[in-house]
């Protein structure tokens, strides 16, 4: 696996025209040492712009470190890829998406418990909070999960409250789901129980095998076996699929992408949708709801607490790269700075991050603001959606998004199981072929909710 990321970077073109924008972090006369840090999140750029002055003039000065804190836009990819290539990434950076795992195999990055101070850092969390593929290679930390994309059903509380529905009576089965969505549905009024969207396939994921990972203990790859068991799925399936053959889900969802299907919702005429955390920002500004919604937990598969953890997509923040050699103990102040919960806890009072770290919420002295932001970070106990092979296997036929979309769409004369088995079948000769590249992906963590 190494050597073939090494391939892939070394195939990377180096701009050379951008060389002298990457000056290698030192010390200045009086001894201050600058500490570079380099991001693409934009998003927080005026709290984080705060903090790193405040550490500046404060603890940065005590210590002799400034942080040099700069924020690229859309060309940042090949900014720092073409950076760590050079030699002359920061002591610290954003290792996006895949790039981690190829930084790491080239040797661009530094291991956190190789740091002063790194292994106290790791302690701060559970052994299953840092995931193989996503924080960990090769056994070792390289980054921290530090935000997080929460999952719920977003409900349309005026039409609950017209119908009686008080929140004890809010739905919690996905039995109960379809039976309210049935109940609040008057198409002689253009109200229906609840939406999807077909045109967007990551809705497939992000709004049904993400949140019902409480009734199966995984997002449709069971990492344990090493098996895909997106037949596991089989009661929120269904019920969906019910919903549709109800005439219970708003006509026309075949033709709705995720803002269309949002959209609709937010005009106030739907009574359930499935959500996550970001659609804070799509029901305040977006698309601005025109109704009362509330956030509650993902439907269960039966009566009772949900079987397993509330499964999230976390985020990593920073990496540490070989620069951070050269003054190890001012680059590790300066990494833990930003890792701290209370600078955390100041990010979630803004409504910028759902802390993965539930130790940040605590220390909180505001509620956020923003509707449903609350809600949405209510996840006490967070499991991490761990690495899947899904998109390295080479599967016959429509992959399991296009499968789950085709279902909905009634486009099966088999039943939803027969196709959900079909589905698991051929995704499961895929892995087959993997090889002990599979085993890349195995984990036995136990996700079952204490």
């Amino acid at each position: 696996m190494k050597n073939k990321l090494f391939v892939i970077l070394v195939g990377w073109v180096f701009v050379s025209a951008i060389t002298p924008l990457f000056a290698a972090g030192s010390n200045d006369a009086s001894g201050v040492t600058t500490i570079r840090i380099w991001t693409d999140n934009a998003s927080d750029k005026v709290v984080r712009e705060r903090q790193v002055a405040r550490f500046n003039e404060g603890i940065g000065k005590e210590k002799g470190i400034k942080i040099e804190y700069t924020i690229y836009g859309a060309n940042y990819h090949e900014l720092i890829r073409n950076a760590t290539m050079s030699g002359n990434a920061p002591e610290i950076f954003r290792s996006t998406g895949e790039d981690i795992q190829r930084f790491q195999a080239a040797g661009y990055l530094m291991a956190i418990e190789d740091m002063p101070g790194g292994k106290e850092m790791i302690a701060r969390y559970k052994p299953e909070d840092l995931m193989k593929n996503l924080q960990v290679f090769d056994g070792k930390v390289y980054s921290f999960p530090y935000s997080m994309t929460t999952f719920k059903l977003i409900i349309n509380k005026d039409m609950f409250d017209a119908a009686g529905i008080t929140p004890d009576k809010y739905p919690k089965t996905w039995a109960e789901v379809r039976a309210v969505a049935k109940q609040l549905t008057d198409p002689a009024k253009g109200q229906y129980g609840y939406v999807t969207g077909l045109q967007s396939a990551w809705v497939m994921r992000s709004y049904l095998t993400m949140p019902n990972a409480i009734n199966t203990g995984h997002t449709g790859f069971n990492n344990a076996a090493l098996q895909f068991q997106f037949a596991a799925n089989r009661i929120a399936v269904e019920a969906v699929y019910g919903m549709v053959m109800d005439g219970s889900v708003f006509p026309g969802f075949e033709g709705l992408d995720a803002d269309m299907m949002r959209a609709r919702f937010a005009e106030g005429n739907i009574a359930m949708i499935p959500g996550a955390s970001f659609d804070c920002g799509v029901y305040n500004t977006q698309f601005p709801a025109k109704c009362n919604w509330v956030p509650i937990d993902p439907p269960t598969n039966e009566p009772g607490a949900p079987q397993y953890r509330d499964f999230v997509d976390a985020s990593n923040l920073l990496t540490l790269g070989v620069a951070a050699k050269k003054n190890p103990e001012k680059a590790m102040e300066v990494f833990q700075f930003f890792y701290s919960d209370e600078n955390l806890a100041e990010l979630y009072e803004a409504g910028l991050y759902v802390p993965f770290r539930q130790e940040a919420i605590k220390l909180a002295r505001n509620e956020p603001a923003a509707k449903g932001f609350k809600e949405f970070a209510s996840v006490p106990n967070p499991a991490i959606a761990p690495a899947s092979p899904e998109n390295i296997v080479q599967v016959e036929g429509l992959t399991y998004r296009e499968t789950l979309q085709r279902i909905f769409s009634k486009g099966y004369s088999e039943t939803p199981i027969q196709v959900l088995e079909d589905l698991d079948r051929r995704y499961n000769e895929a892995v087959a072929k993997l090889g002990g590249q599979a085993e890349d992906y195995r984990m036995t963590v136990d996700f079952t909710r204490k």
